[in-house]
């Protein structure tokens, strides 16, 4: 490929890589990179501050980042998010509860207590704010991000390049996860023919690889009976386990 431009030389290279899904590859190298990246200078930038502590992180990636060796960056970065987590939660029950004069709030729990439409307006305000910070992560929006360019260089070059459409029909296919969104946004590259021909050319090394799989686990299981004890398994039924759990799909 000596025309290859610099964007395409990461999906370029994962499908040289001996992995059960090319997109796996990438978005695990790219999210390494968002760990560094949150714990590394961006910590100290007010910009990504901000973002932070508004957004924070799924379940998976705060466990991530309490897993890195640099706790400093992470406590630091849990102090100012907690904080605003903390101040937004007083703000909602301040509206609520301490809005009133005094006169009227001594009277205002009964009334509250005892007013279906005071519970039901609290409620939902509570719920409103807790879905939003459950449902942003910092690093998954990143992700993301860099997944969509991946998928269009990848149909960029698969229809402009016969050597990177050659190596990608000589891989062993996606995990599922990322076989369904190859199938969903072909829709938006290819057309007609092209797309037939796409999808009945994926669709056979993505089943080639499954059986493969499914032969290898079948010889895995069979390791077990006292009648196999002395055989020794091959490397890819050995690893079969392992290979499978990738196949079905990413970790989420």
């Amino acid at each position: 490929m000596g025309d290859e431009k610099i964007y395409m030389i990461p999906v370029n290279d994962a499908f040289s890589v001996d992995c059960e899904c090319a997109f796996c590859y990438l978005e695990n190298n790219f999210e390494k990179q968002c760990l560094e990246i949150v714990l590394g200078e961006s910590v100290m930038e007010v910009d990504s501050r901000v973002e932070t502590n508004k957004k924070g992180f799924c379940p998976r990636h705060f466990h991530m980042l309490l897993e890195q060796k640099n706790k400093l960056p992470y406590g630091l970065m849990l102090e100012t998010h907690i904080y605003e987590i903390k101040t937004n939660f007083e703000r909602i029950l301040s509206s609520h509860f301490m809005s009133l004069n005094t006169q009227k709030r001594e009277g205002f729990l009964s009334r509250f207590l005892n007013n279906k439409a005071l519970r039901e307006n609290l409620l939902n305000d509570l719920l409103a704010f807790f879905k939003t910070i459950n449902s942003q992560c910092v690093i998954c929006e990143r992700i993301n991000a860099r997944m969509k360019n991946y998928f269009d260089v990848f149909f960029f070059m698969w229809k402009t390049k016969k050597d990177f459409q050659q190596k990608v029909l000589n891989s062993k296919g996606f995990c599922l996860y990322h076989f369904y969104d190859l199938l969903k946004i072909s829709q938006n590259h290819l057309h007609s023919t092209d797309l037939d021909q796409f999808v009945e050319k994926i669709c056979k090394i993505e089943l080639d690889a499954i059986s493969q799989i499914y032969k290898n686990i079948c010889e895995f299981n069979k390791q077990f009976d006292y009648r196999n004890a002395n055989n020794i398994p091959a490397h890819e039924v050995r690893n079969s386990l392992i290979n499978a759990t990738e196949k079905l799909g990413k970790y989420k």
